[in-house]
């Protein structure tokens, strides 16, 4: 399961809407709060209308700006349907609490501006209207409704939470309960809506029933209708009764969920049949009954997936979500394992497969004659046409060796120095081919013993794979991770998506809401958000682009990607020995990934084919190694063990290999064998330098690994030995060669033609008496067109 689909699971039924346009969603949302408006301006309690579209207002304004006007023309367009008079009041009442929250000496919270705001507004109507202080009875109504106005506030503010968070912040009690709160305030406000026989207020209610009976079953049904039902009761002062009615709706209905909708549909029925032959007191009519049944009818057309929605927020299936993300964890570690199997099998194939012939361990043993033999004056009589059967001792002689009998190896020597004249010199080199024979089977032995050891350990990850499906383990994302660190940078990120979490190519894009002004938002993103992702993956990254959406709700989207602050340019110059011969060397430059660059230089032993053959093969094989993510130092010791393994020919080269960090600045230099390195720096020079053996060429291997700190405009400048001459002073050379390439740098000359004036002077000067090969390259800042600018001429 990839990353977005994780995110998906955090996501709300309505986020899912993926066939909606972004303008049809606005335009939903906007209804939502615009009757939402209407009906809490209409609301009536104790029969008296209460202010609650000032609550709704307020919290609005603070956390669902695009909604605002929604809700002022909702909330006025309710209270004029009143009267006249409650929608001036209104208006009185919003511009107050306008006053008091642009205050510049005091910002008060937003439940008490709202109570200050009613008060204040009220005593300023009711004054008017009665021509003075209002009577006690009309005081007391003003009291009641700023306290109500003022709980109200925190009803809201509990509900409505930050858009972002609307649907992903925790479901508790007192979220529930709030909103509980909310919808019994708006059906006091349907209470007068009624057309012929349709009544709002009993449709909603019930369907409120019916979607909290299948969500929660009988706990959830059954306290929600008792809620609102009490609720509802006591604001109209009248019908109580009802309250028992809907309790039971609610415990009927939760009863016959296990039956499906049809079950819960039919089961709300019950009580309002009992009651309607019960008591003929309580308002159970025609209106009321096909209400109920109009109710009915819509809840079994909801949408599935809505319920289940509102099902998982009231009990949220964890163990769901924990499999999929297993799921998740187990594809994602078998990849990784998958992709650590196959490099085993490349260990196996370069050290076994490559490297292994069998022709030194098996089969019969070919006698040939030895240089004792071949420089003796009775060559011929000993191996000849009408030889005397040397071959055939020294055959016996192989074969005593092998079978450890010092009896037969005592008669087959004493066979060789009856007819041998050297016999002591033959006995020594015979022994000495046996040693090495014996040697070669070791070694082969020792690459089959571990390429075998590798097998095992693929064998193992195979095993291993198929049992990690079987088993439960605990899983964190990217995302997740980063989200905590902000977290504890007090940074207020409210959604992070990792679009590329590739090294070099990291793409992440982070979401802000609370910054309002986006020169605030650079500093942030400079002073502490780059540190934290520096500090998460390891690497700098840059701000690529901040933009500002006012949809779904105002925010701010700023786009890192991982900052490659230097660019490489470079040039190559190989010459062979001789024009019409093949040269030892072999180079390559590849990037690892955009951020890293490898540069590689070898040198083969001699300007044969044989020496261009082995640099080109130490060249490639480290080239495969660093394709499978194994460390330069341990490749280099990797291959420097399969190579002096191969005893076949006595053929070995050098390495100069270097990594250049264009994200850091840094160069790491490693050599076995290979030149120095210089680098460029004005009229300062660096070297690299390096004291180590070829490659294969020393039973004792040691690398030398140096780390140079790059700055812009830095030349770099790797060669190999055939450029300087052993006829002449090698500082003078060096020093000669360094000079010229830095005269050539001040003079501006192109980095493409660079090298070619450069070794041009100098051969003019140095004879190149072997195979010669010279790598440069600089590296400069990455900087955009519009970053750098000259001023116009005055």
């Amino acid at each position: 399961m990839s990353n977005i689909q994780i995110l998906n699971e955090k996501m709300s039924w309505p986020d899912r809407f993926a066939r909606f346009s972004i303008k049809k969603m606005s335009v939903l949302i906007h209804s939502f709060f615009f009757l939402l408006a209407f009906f809490l301006a209409r609301a009536v309690m104790f029969e008296a209308a209460v202010p609650f579209l000032l609550p709704l207002w307020a919290i609005v304004r603070q956390r669902y700006e695009n909604e605002k006007w929604a809700v002022f023309v909702g909330g006025l367009a309710g209270a004029l349907s009143l009267s006249f008079g409650q929608g001036f009041i209104l208006l009185i009442q919003l511009g107050i609490y306008e006053l008091l929250t642009r205050f510049r000496y005091w910002k008060p919270p937003a439940a008490v501006a709202v109570a200050f705001a009613v008060f204040f507004g009220q005593f300023l109507w009711q004054g008017l209207v009665h021509m003075g202080i209002p009577p006690m009875i009309v005081q007391m109504y003003v009291y009641y409704e700023m306290i109500l106005a003022f709980f109200m506030t925190i009803f809201v503010k509990l509900f409505f939470v930050e858009p972002y968070r609307f649907w992903s912040a925790a479901w508790g009690y007192e979220r529930i309960g709030a909103g509980l709160v909310i919808l019994a305030v708006v059906l006091t406000g349907m209470h007068a809506l009624t057309i012929s026989y349709f009544s709002l207020f009993t449709f909603v209610m019930h369907l409120s029933i019916l979607i909290a009976a299948i969500a929660g079953g009988v706990t959830v049904a059954s306290s929600v209708s008792t809620i609102i039902g009490a609720l509802v009761g006591i604001s109209e002062l009248s019908f109580t009764g009802m309250i028992a009615v809907y309790s039971l709706t609610g415990v009927t209905s939760g009863l016959f969920k296990g039956l499906g909708r049809t079950g819960v549909v039919l089961g709300s029925f019950i009580p309002s049949i009992f009651f309607f032959f019960y008591d003929s007191t309580l308002p159970l009519d025609s209106v009321y009954f096909v209400s109920m049944l109009i109710a009915g009818v819509v809840f079994l057309l909801l949408p599935q997936k809505m319920l289940g929605f509102l099902e998982n927020i009231i009990r949220p299936k964890r163990d769901e979500v924990l499999l999929k993300r297993q799921q998740w964890l187990t594809e994602h570690t078998t990849e990784k394992l998958e992709t650590f199997q196959r490099f085993v099998l490349f260990m196996k194939e370069l050290v076994f497969d490559h490297f292994t012939s069998t022709e030194h361990v098996s089969g019969m043993r070919k006698i040939e004659p030895c240089a004792t033999c071949m420089s003796c004056f009775r060559y011929e009589r000993c191996w000849g046409e009408n030889n005397i059967g040397m071959d055939e001792n020294i055959r016996r002689w192989f074969h005593a060796k092998s079978r450890l009998s010092e009896a037969e190896q005592m008669q087959t020597e004493e066979l060789i120095r009856a007819k041998c004249v050297k016999s002591s010199k033959l006995l020594e080199e015979l022994d000495y081919q046996l040693y090495n024979d014996k040697m070669n089977g070791q070694f082969y032995h020792g690459k089959k013993m571990i390429a075998l050891q590798l097998r095992d350990l693929s064998n193992h990850l195979n095993k291993l794979m198929e049992d990690m499906k079987n088993e439960t383990l605990s899983f964190k994302t990217v995302e997740e991770e980063l989200g905590q660190e902000f977290k504890r940078a007090n940074i207020d990120c409210f959604q992070i998506d990792v679009l590329n979490n590739t090294v070099g190519e990291r793409v992440i894009v982070c979401s802000f809401v609370n910054t309002q002004d986006k020169d605030d938002l650079y500093l942030l993103c400079e002073r502490m958000i780059l540190p934290v992702l520096y500090e998460v993956f390891s690497e700098p990254f840059q701000v690529d682009r901040i933009s500002n959406h006012q949809k779904p709700f105002k925010h701010f989207q700023v786009r890192f990607r991982s900052a490659v602050r230097y660019k490489i340019q470079y040039d190559i110059y190989s010459k062979a020995k001789h024009s019409n011969a093949v040269s030892g060397d072999s180079h390559a430059i590849f990037h690892i990934h955009p951020g890293l660059v490898a540069v590689m230089l070898s040198d083969g032993m001699g300007h044969s084919r044989e020496a261009k053959r082995e640099s080109r093969r130490l060249v490639r094989l480290m080239r495969e190694c660093l394709s499978y993510n194994m460390n330069p130092e341990t490749a280099m010791h990797t291959l420097h063990y399969v190579l002096s393994l191969n005893r076949e020919v006595d053929m070995y080269a050098t390495i100069d290999f270097a990594l250049v960090d264009l994200q850091k600045g840094e160069l790491w230099s490693w050599k076995a064998g290979s030149m120095s390195t210089y680098i460029l720096r004005g009229d300062r020079l660096i070297k690299v330098e390096g004291s180590s053996a070829p490659v294969g060429f020393m039973p004792v291997f040691s690398i030398e690994t140096e780390k140079v700190n790059l700055m812009a405009d830095d030349y770099v400048v790797m060669v190999s030995d055939g450029l300087f001459s052993s006829k002449y002073d090698w500082d003078e050379q060096e020093q000669f060669f360094v000079e010229l390439i830095k005269s050539k740098i001040r003079l501006g000359i192109p980095i493409e033609a660079l090298l070619y004036d450069v070794m041009d002077s100098y051969q003019g000067k140095y004879e190149v008496e072997d195979d010669c090969t010279v790598i440069i390259y600089n590296v400069s800042h990455v900087a955009p067109k519009w970053a750098v600018f000259r001023p116009a001429n005055s």
